[in-house]
Order: structure tokens, then C-alpha cells, then sequence
């Protein structure tokens, strides 16, 4: 056997650990991004409804957001139901 092919291979499954690592960092960013945005989402229960509607949305929206699974993003879904209120708000206006 030759030298350099016994060197010291510093991989996890294939790939280098610097990447294992940062995808480790990546992934608790992720999950700490999602814990803040249901902590988000929570306050949004002690706005009234017409606070609430201020910023497009309704007590079902945030409700349905809150019931959403733990890896799925809360404001996502949030925002969609913003931006499709608001989209078939002026679609309707158009049309009048």
C-alpha cells in the first residue's frame, strides 16, 4: 500500500465533516426559525378580529396555522392566505 492512499479520509457518509457540520448548524436554524415563528403565530391569537383583518387575515387563519404540523412553517401559511385574500379582493374589484 502506498503512503498517500492510507491518509486519513475525514468523511461522514460520504461527504467532508466541515459540510456535515455546517448541515447540522443549517438544520437547528431551521428548527429554531420554525419555534419563533409558532411563538409568532401564538400572539396572533390575542389580536381581535378586526386587528386581525387589518393585516389580511382571519381568527380561521390563525388558527388553522396553529394546528399546522410542528415542520411545517406557520407563516407560510399565513402569508398564502394574505396574499389569496387580498388576490381575490381585487380580482373582484376588477370585475364590478
Amino acid at each position: 500500500m502506498r503512503t498517500p492512499q492510507t491518509a486519513l479520509d475525514v468523511t461522514f457518509a460520504g461527504k467532508p465533516a466541515a459540510l456535515r457540520v455546517f448541515a447540522l448548524a443549517q438544520g437547528l436554524v431551521t428548527v429554531w426559525r420554525l419555534l419563533k415563528n409558532r411563538r409568532a403565530t401564538g400572539h396572533l391569537h390575542e389580536l381581535d378580529d378586526r386587528q386581525l383583518a387589518d393585516i389580511g387575515l382571519t381568527r380561521n387563519d390563525v388558527r388553522d396555522a396553529s394546528m399546522s404540523s410542528f415542520f411545517e412553517d406557520p407563516s407560510r401559511h399565513l402569508t398564502r392566505a394574505a396574499r389569496e385574500r387580498a388576490n381575490r379582493y381585487y380580482r373582484d374589484v376588477r370585475s364590478r
